[in-house]
């Protein structure tokens, strides 16, 4: 048996396709559920979910249809017979018209809800077309086509043949076929060379395609490379590390030694740069240059923990390299924390109890087992405050339990009062006390209890 260019074709040009992302069951009493309740987001709305769920009454075979791809002749009558069935085509239509009236607006694994029904009833259509004249399925009458190589070399009796002319436009007419612009240069020619006329315009895509997003360049800054250029060339010309300069774009510069003209390179950010000498090693550099030990590794990441790879590295990357933060040096101010009398820690507490600024009251209910104290200015917030002194806000507000909770935390801070932003780790436990003693220098202290200042004596 011979067959068409069409079907020689066909191996090439195949759609990508895949199953739905939830179960498939076919069972040839019980009919198609494309999917399940269980696996459905709720959100979608009982309508949307039956109708989705619905099963569809066809051949256990019609499930194959969910795989975007070209429709063959099955070569076998009695199977086609059995799919082509006219009930099938009925209970895709109807499933089809209520996943798009029930779900409309919504997705099912980001993708139109009726997108795998409509892939099936499209194939249906495909495999089940027929020659109105002598009632044979289009595609066993294809099957047998002469085998040619290009279109332009089938016998015209078989190019404007009725079954090739409905089969192509029946294509044309579906989203949900594999017609693209291969087969639209087919159908033209059909029609060119046959006569008739119809669309050829290929449907809008099922789904719109997301926008490609433009490759993030840090700087915004661009180099467009010219004839001879390398990435020592350009890093040496725009100041910055020639390794850099490879890594952020190595899929477009693939050879450091030789860039292909007409490229747009994204530039990383400048540093003090430096050219490689070959007995130079990253100590006798930093010695140089009057750098910190380790700094031509902290500057240039791709440098190994030893240094081995200086010059190794750099003979593919090439010679220049930086000798500075890349970007600058941070120029700004931090804000200065509070000055504080014991060891600070990093959890936000203190080991010892200080007193509060002297002539500062303290805010009500502030606990007095405090070895860091913060006195409320009007410019104050409470998330500056916590920053400022490495506390965390619920401990900040456990210690001072007159602040708001909430997010009016701020308008509950009251200017002129001291608040405790680093509480000892024992400020909330009770320790046995023989006596209370008033008047005692409270730094020379080191036991205390609740928000009461105790001490026990001998």
């Amino acid at each position: 048996m011979s067959r068409s260019f069409l079907f020689f074709a066909v191996s090439l040009i195949l759609a990508a396709g895949s199953s739905p992302g939830h179960l498939v069951r076919a069972q040839e009493d019980e009919g198609i559920q494309l999917y399940v309740p269980e696996s459905l987001d709720v959100t979608l709305g009982k309508a949307c979910i039956d109708a989705l769920t619905a099963k569809i009454d066809c051949h256990s075979y019609v499930q194959t249809f969910t795989e975007l791809r070209y429709r063959q002749s099955l070569q076998n009558v009695t199977l086609t017979d059995e799919i082509c069935a006219a009930d099938c085509s009925r209970s895709l239509r109807s499933w089809f018209n209520s996943v798009t009236t029930s779900c409309a607006g919504k997705t099912v694994n980001n993708g139109v809800p009726n997108k795998y029904g409509g892939y099936m009833w499209a194939g249906w259509n495909e495999t089940c077309v027929k020659d109105p004249r002598t009632k044979q399925y289009c595609n066993d009458i294809m099957h047998n086509f002469t085998a040619v190589s290009d279109i332009s070399e089938m016998p015209r009796e078989e190019l404007c043949h009725t079954c090739h002319v409905r089969r192509l436009a029946l294509m044309q007419s579906s989203q949900y076929s594999t017609y693209n612009e291969f087969w639209k240069e087919q159908l033209e020619y059909v029609y060119a060379k046959c006569g008739g006329s119809g669309p050829t315009k290929i449907p809008e895509p099922l789904e719109k395609a997301q926008p490609v997003l433009a490759p993030y360049c840090v700087t915004g800054k661009y180099y467009t490379t010219g004839e001879g250029d390398t990435c020592e060339s350009i890093a040496n010309r725009t100041s910055v590390s020639a390794a850099a300069l490879y890594m952020g774009n190595q899929v477009i510069l693939p050879d450091c030694g030789q860039a292909e003209p007409g490229v747009r390179l994204c530039l990383p950010m400048t540093c003090q740069t430096y050219y490689l000498r070959p007995s130079d090693t990253c100590v006798g550099i930093e010695a140089a240059l009057g750098l910190d030990f380790g700094s031509v590794r902290d500057y240039n990441s791709w440098l190994d923990a030893l240094c081995t790879n200086l010059h190794t590295a750099t003979d593919f990357y090439g010679k220049i390299i930086c000798v500075s933060p890349q970007g600058g040096t941070f120029s700004g101010t931090v804000p200065a924390p509070m000055p504080t009398a014991t060891p600070g820690t990093n959890d936000g507490y203190t080991h010892n109890a200080m007193a509060p600024p002297e002539g500062v009251p303290v805010a009500e209910g502030t606990t007095l087992n405090c070895g860091r104290w913060h006195q409320v200015v009007g410019e104050d917030t409470c998330s500056a405050i916590c920053v400022q002194n490495g506390i965390t806000t619920s401990l900040f507000h456990a210690v001072n339990p007159s602040l708001r909770p909430d997010a009016s935390c701020t308008l509950s801070l009251n200017p002129g009062t001291a608040l405790c932003v680093g509480p000892t780790y024992n400020w909330n436990i009770t320790v046995p006390v023989t006596s209370t003693v008033l008047g005692i220098d409270i730094m020379s202290t080191t036991i205390v209890a609740d928000d009461a200042l105790t001490f026990s004596l001998p």
